[in-house]
């Protein structure tokens, strides 16, 4: 499939997660903003998103720069944030300091923060300027899709955007969410798997 289509499905995941909270099938779930009021997140019911004491999926994908980024070469030094995202997610990109704070804060303490990037290679132009601009300082990987399946976000039952999972050392996810977490309650998962 093309990174068009790639696109495509993206698009028709958020639009299908925007029905979903329109129809009143599943509670949105909020994200709190800059300035402190909420923006709805829609996520698509029916998706399973991993929870602590699952396996994290293995997977190889290339980051901004084309260089492959396999979990397990990483994981295996050390314990591993994934943020999943989409330049079209406005919760996402308000979350995005956060994790920028957390990359700062436990780079070389060991965390791996990596960012997978939803909307394909085609996005790329506008990404490597976000990430300038945002001046970002953790990888950006792009998610793939196989099939009519991402590689990445459907073994780990994303419903929805921004989510987080963070990974332990032994290649065990210790905590997920898909929607708000705060600094206070990130920085306290990611301090019991660092202990």
């Amino acid at each position: 499939m093309s990174e068009g289509a790639m696109i495509g499905k993206f698009s028709i995941f958020l639009a299908a997660a925007a029905l979903v909270a329109t129809l009143g099938a599943g509670p949105a779930i909020g994200q709190e903003s800059k300035g402190g009021s909420y923006t709805k997140i829609p996520t698509v019911k029916g998706i399973d998103t991993l929870k602590a004491g699952n396996p994290a999926p293995d997977f190889t994908v290339h980051d901004l720069a084309d260089k492959e980024f396999r979990l397990k070469d990483c994981r295996d030094k050390e314990a591993v944030l994934l943020f999943f995202w989409s330049f079209f997610c406005g919760p996402c990109r308000e979350e995005m300091p956060m994790i920028n704070e957390m990359a700062t804060q436990y780079g070389g303490k060991g965390l791996h923060v990596i960012g997978v990037n939803l909307d394909g290679r085609e996005m790329k132009k506008a990404i490597d300027k976000f990430v300038v601009n945002e001046k970002i300082r953790f990888r950006i990987v792009f998610d793939e899709l196989v099939g009519d399946s991402f590689l990445v976000a459907d073994p780990y039952g994303v419903a929805g955007t921004p989510a987080l999972f963070i990974i332990d050392r032994k290649g065990m996810i210790s905590y997920s969410v898909v929607g708000a977490v705060t600094p206070d309650q990130l920085r306290k998962e990611i301090d019991k798997i660092l202990k």
